[in-house]
């Protein structure tokens, strides 16, 4: 519990004041709030337009530091985010024109500190701040105060120095019960609750029992109070009530009364948050501590069918903190033959245990390795574009004086002459400014291909190095729904990363002519399923997707059944892409006239505009320069396709979003 809680307190209590960490004497600029409504919209897009203001020096350093630090903890890099943080607080501009967000940097920093393991480092991060905040009387230095002096208890208190740990925290109480008094906003009654609830589960996770229990008539103040605020959500009120009711039943039992234990437990299951799938959680680890074994023998295939839900891969932590306590509990219940199922799950489980961790550390180094040398490709093609430009230009000033000579020489001779060679040299430098600006667009084009390619496989990548880094660190501790988190982003950004070297592979061949195999008979219909169980719309719940088709569903072609269902797939992928709301649809039908199977994709997102029909199909090409993406989907798809013997369109009659038409040879 008490990792959890220490992520709780920097992901809400002091997120609730972000609005005011920006403001006060220092507006924001124009820029500034730009970032911040783009990072509301999109991560991603907003690190690239930092990297972009950066660039031009329109934002300072400190300043993207901070908020590329606010991305990666959004985004679960909290490894990232510690580096950008520590970079921030390395600037003294930012504690002499921010200092709320100054304060609030090393709240975060600290936090990360703390859940990373790294108690030492957590406080000597925040009693720096203190040390400067500490002199603020205001009600803002009054607050931050108390939030550093909680970060600085709640280490010490995992130090083992647990009377300074009291003394901080009591103090860090008093300051938030002013606050909360002077001013009874929701945000400074849900701070003093939240802060008092994980002030009891400092003491919990360090087995202080009877300590605990000294802070029960704080928490049950500060949550009357919160829970009275008209803007305190009901589901807020009972997850605090639900917990704190977990935390007394654990401190009873612990401290031998069990009578008023099972009051505390009893409580707990009367309220909506018990039957919620962290409830259940939270209900089976109690039962264990309480040893209550034949109640949690009959919760336990509830709880189970809870955490097979969440997909989490198979590993040591599962076994132990899953799979054991199951078959503990059926054990000490007598229930031999549940019991033998467990056991047997729990070794056939080994072997892939084995695998898994196995895989999973080969390719991480794998990974690590073909990121050195994709920056190290990247360099030295860098380098080829700029001595190419240099080439180019001094080309292009050779051929400009010897063109300079041949006029002079031939006004020599006669005028006829002159004429005709001025022409013949009009037009040579018309062709050489065309072949020199195709020549740049092609280097500006290949450059913003190679930086995009960085971006692509460096997120992810990133992404899959700070949940690694994590889930290896021996001391950590995480909660369900942290590592249902992690389990997510691990998966969605290997895919990520595998899509991104499928579509290398294929631009490969974008350009090539040979016409592809097409020996499979399959229905025009089994092509639409493989290209939707393959795309991107399982993800994006978010999305209404249709799929239509007239009564020849049991149509059978004669086609490349891999090469037709991929073309299609990244047809559907690119409305995902570009519909942020709506719906996609996708339809068949037969051209019976021309002897052709369409598919039809249509959204209702942003749209292409008709004098762009084809350029979107030629490599590299993004529309919009802050969109996510390579830009080579839709050229990759329109060469499988032709080569097919098909073809894509765009119908630029349709205006209520996008309509691709993919057209297949009707062939059996």
């Amino acid at each position: 519990m008490g990792v959890f809680a220490v992520t709780i307190i920097g992901l809400t209590a002091c997120t609730s004041r972000e609005k005011n960490v920006s403001s006060g004497n220092h507006p924001k600029k124009d820029l500034e709030v730009q970032v911040e409504q783009l990072m509301d919209r999109n991560l991603d897009s907003a690190l690239s337009l930092l990297d972009s203001l950066e660039d031009r020096h329109l934002l300072p350093e400190y300043k993207a530091n901070y908020y590329r630090g606010q991305i990666h903890y959004k985004l679960g890099q909290e490894l990232t985010a510690e580096l950008y943080y520590k970079r921030a607080l390395a600037s003294n501009e930012l504690i002499q024109e921010r200092p709320s967000i100054y304060y609030f940097v090393s709240d975060q920093l600290s936090t990360i500190l703390t859940v990373k393991g790294d108690q030492d480092g957590a406080v000597k991060v925040a009693t720096e701040a203190y040390a400067i905040v500490r002199d603020d009387t205001t009600r803002v230095g009054d607050y931050w105060s108390a939030i550093l002096l909680h970060d600085i208890g709640y280490s010490q208190m995992q130090l083992g120095h647990y009377t300074e740990a009291e003394k901080n925290f009591i103090k860090a109480w008093n300051t938030l019960e002013k606050l909360a008094q002077y001013e009874p906003i929701f945000d400074n009654l849900y701070t003093w609750t939240r802060i008092t609830y994980n002030i009891i589960d400092a003491y919990t996770s360090t087995e202080q029992f009877v300590e605990a229990e000294k802070w029960f008539p704080q928490a049950d103040e500060t949550i009357n109070r919160m829970t009275s605020s008209p803007d305190c959500p009901a589901s807020t009120a009972e997850e605090f009530t639900a917990g704190l009711n977990t935390h007394k039943a654990l401190v009873y039992v612990k401290t031998g009364r069990k009578g008023e234990a099972n009051k505390a437990y009893q409580r707990f299951l009367g309220t909506n948050y018990s039957k919620t799938s962290n409830g259940l959680i939270e209900n089976s680890e109690y039962l264990e501590l309480a040893e209550r074994w034949e109640d949690l023998a009959n919760l336990t295939p509830k709880v189970d069918s809870v955490v097979q839900s969440w997909n989490i891969p198979l590993s040591l932590y599962y076994l132990k903190s899953y799979l054991a306590p199951y078959l503990k509990a059926y054990i000490k219940s007598g229930r031999k033959e549940q019991a033998l199922q467990m056991a047997e799950r729990i070794v056939d489980s080994i072997d892939s245990i084995y695998n898994y961790e196995r895989q999973h550390n080969a390719a991480e180094l794998a990974i690590m390795y073909e990121t050195q040398e994709k920056e190290k490709q990247i360099a030295e093609q860098q380098s080829m574009l700029k001595n190419q430009r240099f080439l180019t230009a001094f080309i292009g000033i050779l051929l400009i004086l010897i063109s300079l000579i041949i006029i002079g020489l031939l006004r020599l001779r006669n005028a006829k002459q002159l004429a005709e060679k001025n022409k013949e040299l009009e037009q040579k430098n018309k062709e050489l400014s065309l072949a020199n600006a195709h020549a740049e667009e092609s280097s500006r084009m290949k450059t913003d291909f190679i930086q995009q390619i960085s971006h692509e496989i460096r997120t992810p990548l990133n992404i899959l190095c700070g949940f690694t880094q994590v889930l290896t660190t021996s001391d950590i501790e995480l909660g369900n729904e942290e590592r249902e988190d992690i389990n997510k982003r691990i998966t969605t950004n290997t895919k990520r990363i595998t899509e991104l070297v499928n579509k290398m592979i294929e631009l490969a061949d974008i350009h090539s002519k040979t016409v592809l195999e097409r020996n499979d008979k399959v229905t025009i219909v089994q092509i639409a399923a493989q290209a939707v169980e393959n795309s991107d719309l399982q993800h994006d719940k978010h999305l209404l997707f249709n799929l239509e088709f007239d009564q020849a569903d049991d149509k059978m072609i004669r086609t490349n059944s891999v090469s037709a269902s991929r073309a299609l797939a990244l047809l559907l992928n690119n409305a995902t892409k570009f519909t942020e709301k709506g719906s996609i649809e996708l339809r068949i039908t037969l051209d019976k006239e021309a002897k052709t199977i369409v598919y039809t994709v249509t959204d209702t997102g942003i749209g292409v505009p008709p004098y762009e029909a084809e350029r979107i199909f030629e490599e590299f090409t993004q529309l919009d320069e802050y969109s996510v993406g390579t830009g080579i989907g839709l050229s990759v798809a329109r060469s499988i396709v032709r080569r097919l013997g098909g073809d894509i369109r765009l119908d630029t009659s349709y205006q209520g979003g996008a309509r691709f038409i993919m057209t297949l040879p009707d062939e059996t």
